[in-house]
């Protein structure tokens, strides 16, 4: 397809290419591979465009594919043995979205084991930028993957697991789409269940103070925060077996509500910007309540028991710039007072507002050495309860932005000292109109880095402040809070790991078939 104007979700960024593809067959997508290479073009892979950032955009000369037409469920293996909890290994083509694959598994009795917080994006664009959930007693979602299958630039299958070719296999767990068109994914599935979530309003210092702790009192645990309202929503569910409930109200949900918030936002970003410190408290109050909740007596209790997916998915609400960070959990109280005070300050200066929530959430991304990986994939929730994952494999990809944390020491409980701490400054687009970003998301990573941080691979980071002379940045940096990259840094965070994966995706890819994206790739130090 010629003319094709492909945008993300966000409507933050959009492109051209020559042309636009969307095989029908696996056999059609080896020949467009073929017909690629002898044309000399590059290949970008495309799903749902949820990553706000300029990530898949390809140029003009170079030509589009998506896999949405490659979405069948092609195996399911049970497990043979006797074993509690039950799993099942499921495959499918890597073009299937969440949601799909989230309903052919509550058709077969089955379950994502954990999921992040939309369900629009495709399986491989889900496993290729890093995507999470929050659970202290769960890893990032591509702990789910038992194997992968890459089509590469020579237009063969590569089927890669960690036995098989592992060092490809943790390339290939978060490739950002350089390293060939990922086309099956086999997921460890487990019997479908229900979430039992309580829902308190807690204090900020309130909810510094039980840092350490309140992070593994549930199996799934979240936290919004509202920054000049001084308090936060801290959702705690577990797997349960009491019947569905009725939805929680929420006032973002109905008509009139969510376009009130809508015009508001609009209203403190493009005519009175000190107006959103109280449009925030507004709207907590007619979302949340005024009262916290969280560790007071007699308080009401807002629970709800629902599907998995339908508990563990939220409402994103309007488009959105998302500018996410992983730091080490166990400084999380430091991390978030400095950003308070950051946010504090320049209300008081005038100098910039910020949107809300500020969502907040832990995974556990350590990885067990060698001589410490279990035997069974059984170990996790045996060791908890019952509580957490049942791993598809204990890989740490290539590419992970979580910084290393220590693995729980045998017979150790997990604590916060092991978990990934995930900050993320959402600004919204009201109405399709942006607001400022640059000096808030330039002082806010500013802290993350302090802290060791990385940022999410598909979101709109800018990059650490001197990647660029003050010449340089004058002639590149065309917008408000436009992408720096962290070329500048990525040997120093990635190390050996960085290197490994430039070398395996040259080897695979030595002409750049899959360096659609060029400009974010040289941008970020992947090529």
């Amino acid at each position: 397809m010629e003319n094709h104007v492909h945008t993300t979700w966000a409507r933050t960024f959009e492109c051209r290419p020559r042309l636009y593809h969307q095989p029908p067959t696996m056999d059609d997508l080896v020949a467009l591979v073929h017909s690629a290479r002898a044309a000399g073009v590059s290949l970008t892979v495309v799903g749902s465009g949820h990553s706000p950032s300029d990530i898949a955009m390809a140029a003009p000369n170079d030509w589009l594919v998506n896999l949405d037409s490659l979405c069948s469920v092609v195996s399911t293996f049970p497990v043979t043995a006797q074993k509690t909890p039950e799993y099942t290994d499921v495959r499918v083509e890597a073009g299937i979205r969440v949601y799909q694959l989230n309903a052919a598994l509550a058709f077969r009795g089955l379950a994502l084991q954990n999921l992040g917080s939309i369900s629009e994006q495709s399986v491989a664009g889900l496993i290729s930028t890093g995507t999470h959930g929050s659970s202290a007693f769960h890893g990032p979602l591509a702990q789910q993957v038992v194997d992968i299958t890459l089509l590469t630039a020579s237009g063969d299958f590569r089927t890669v697991s960690p036995t098989t070719d592992p060092d490809l296999f943790k390339a290939a767990l978060l490739s950002l789409g350089k390293l060939g068109i990922v086309t099956h994914i086999t997921f460890r599935t487990v019997p479908a269940f229900n979430i039992h979530s309580v829902q308190e309003i807690i204090d900020f210092d309130r909810l510094l103070a039980d840092w350490r702790t309140l992070w593994t009192t549930k199996e799934f645990v979240r936290v919004w925060w509202f920054p000049y309202s001084r308090r936060c929503v801290l959702w705690r569910a577990e797997k349960s077996d009491l019947p569905l409930s009725k939805p929680r109200f929420s006032f973002y949900g109905t008509w009139l509500g969510r376009k009130l918030y809508e015009s508001l936002l609009w209203f403190a970003v493009n005519v009175f910007p000190p107006a959103m410190p109280a449009v925030e408290r507004f709207v907590f109050r007619r979302q949340y309540g005024a009262t916290q909740t969280y560790g007071t007596p007699g308080a009401a209790v807002d629970e709800a028991v629902q599907g998995s997916v339908d508990g563990l998915n939220m409402d994103c609400l309007f488009k959105q710039y998302v500018n996410e960070w992983a730091v080490p959990a166990r400084d999380g109280v430091e991390i978030l007072t400095r950003v308070d005070q950051l946010v504090a300050q320049a209300a008081k200066d005038h100098d910039y507002y910020v949107h809300a929530p500020i969502e907040v959430r832990v995974s556990n991304c350590s990885t067990p050495p060698e001589d410490q990986i279990p035997d069974s994939p059984l170990a996790i929730v045996n060791a908890n309860g019952g509580k957490g994952a049942i791993p598809g494999n204990f890989s740490r990809s290539l590419l992970e932005y979580a910084p290393r944390v220590d693995y729980p020491a045998p017979g150790e409980p997990i604590t916060v000292d092991n978990l990934t701490l995930y900050i993320n400054a959402t600004m919204y687009r009201p109405f399709g109109r942006d607001p400022p970003i640059g000096k808030w998301y330039t002082e806010f990573e500013g802290v993350m880095v302090q802290y060791g941080g990385r940022p999410h691979w598909a979101k709109n980071f800018i990059g650490p402040a001197g990647i660029l002379s003050a010449e340089e940045e004058k002639k590149r940096i065309k917008k408000d809070g436009e992408m720096v990259g962290i070329a500048g840094v990525f040997e120093k965070w990635y190390g050996e790991d960085g290197k490994k994966f430039k070398s395996i995706r040259q080897k695979l890819d030595p002409s750049g078939l899959f360096i659609g994206g060029r400009e974010w790739a040289v941008r970020n130090g992947i090529i």
